[in-house]
């Protein structure tokens, strides 16, 4: 099968979270940066004019195929200046034409410049089983750090993609969270159950923590986030947190907290993405009160709940026994960075288990695939990716 979707790079100047200052102060006179007034981001054309409008805070572009998919990027460069391209990892393309990157003696240019398009061209192989590809650009390596990037989730052969609050087909869509909905029709998807997938992108930029200079230095500085949002502790306790309930809901916003919120009923299947978006530093992602292979199709493989990345690594966490654990425990529980300092400095959320008969999402019990569209819908509406 043919996807095809149609991609825009914009400026879009990004506040990672509507409640606090842009800018925090934290130790030796350095800056935590909450805001980036040079925001540029990847989106689909369709939501273009809701996104440039300033009205609903983006998440990083994510898009879905199947295993066996033809995938054709159509980018355009609606930036003010400066080119771009579309560069994804964990897929098959030919280098010549749709690596992203002008690199060696490969003929052209591979990026595109301001008012242009290029169409992009990748095959998500077999081999590469279920996966999930960063998505950088490579018009200007500095762009990155601005927020350009992405990423293409590769699902089961034949899945459909679907809201897990109106159940909505999103399959054409832009979307940070999704259910999978399994074709079971396929021999290979034989034993495979309906999942949630999320996906979550890490980013920061301070390399001088924990180096061994003096003054030795106790918090992170510069733009951190996680799908361009951040909860710094400070902030939290500026507002009357203490550190005994600095994870309790003790803020008085609609959006506490403001980064991502995961939500799966207890016993669901599971499947966090997570992304080395851009980092000066490795990473540590943990869930707690759950486990994951480390290799998801080897048996006997170790069994974690925190696993280190770095710049441009994916960890694939496929829950085992699925949402609430071994039993299966309602509760909220937490996602967060590992290291201390980037907890305090924000890297955290909610992972909330609800029980079997909440209807704020869907169950996946009795889901089916039905007919589809494979091209994007221009005039979809697609709200799920500005949560």
């Amino acid at each position: 099968p043919v996807k095809e979707f149609s991609v825009v790079a914009i400026d879009r100047p990004l506040k990672f979270n509507p409640n606090t200052e842009d800018v925090i102060e934290v130790d030796f006179e350095r800056k935590l940066l909450l805001a980036n007034p040079n925001g540029k981001i990847f989106a689909l054309e369709s939501e273009v004019k809701k996104v440039a409008d300033g009205d609903v805070h983006p998440h990083p572009l994510t898009l879905h195929v199947n295993v066996g998919d033809c995938v054709k990027i159509k980018l355009t460069n609606r930036m003010k200046e400066g080119k771009t391209s579309f560069h994804v990892q964990n897929m098959a393309f030919d280098p010549k034409d749709s690596q992203g990157i002008n690199v060696g003696n490969n003929p052209g240019d591979q990026t595109v410049a301001p008012g242009k398009s290029k169409v992009y061209t990748f095959f998500a192989h077999p081999d590469y089983y279920l996966n999930g590809g960063l998505v950088w650009d490579f018009g200007d390596v500095r762009n990155v750090r601005h927020g350009l990037y992405g990423g293409i989730i590769i699902g089961p052969r034949g899945s459909v993609y679907r809201d897990p609050e109106t159940g909505k087909d999103i399959t054409m869509g832009n979307s940070w969270k999704a259910d999978v909905i399994v074709d079971k029709s396929y021999p290979e998807n034989e034993g495979l159950e309906n999942y949630r997938s999320f996906a979550l992108y890490f980013q920061d930029e301070d390399n001088i923590l924990g180096t061994s200079f003096m003054p030795y230095l106790q918090n992170v500085a510069g733009l951190t986030g996680v799908n361009y949002r951040l909860e710094p502790w400070i902030y939290r306790e500026d507002e009357g947190c203490e550190l005994g309930n600095i994870f309790t809901p003790c803020v008085a916003a609609d959006n506490d907290p403001a980064t991502p919120v995961l939500k799966a009923h207890a016993g669901d299947k599971v499947m966090i993405n997570v992304f080395g978006a851009h980092n000066e530093q490795n990473q540590m992602f943990n869930l707690d009160g759950h486990q994951w292979r480390r290799h998801i199709k080897q048996e006997g493989s170790d069994m974690i709940d925190v696993e280190e990345f770095g710049a441009s690594e994916y960890i694939q966490a496929y829950l085992l026994n699925g949402a609430g654990g071994t039993y299966h425990v309602p509760g909220t529980y937490l996602w967060l960075n590992a290291r201390t300092p980037y907890q305090q400095a924000g890297q955290w959320g909610y992972f909330k288990v609800l029980p079997t008969g909440d209807r704020s999402i869907l169950p996946l019990a009795g889901a089916g695939v039905s007919g589809k569209s494979a091209q994007a819908d221009e005039s979809q509406e697609d709200r799920l990716s500005m949560r």
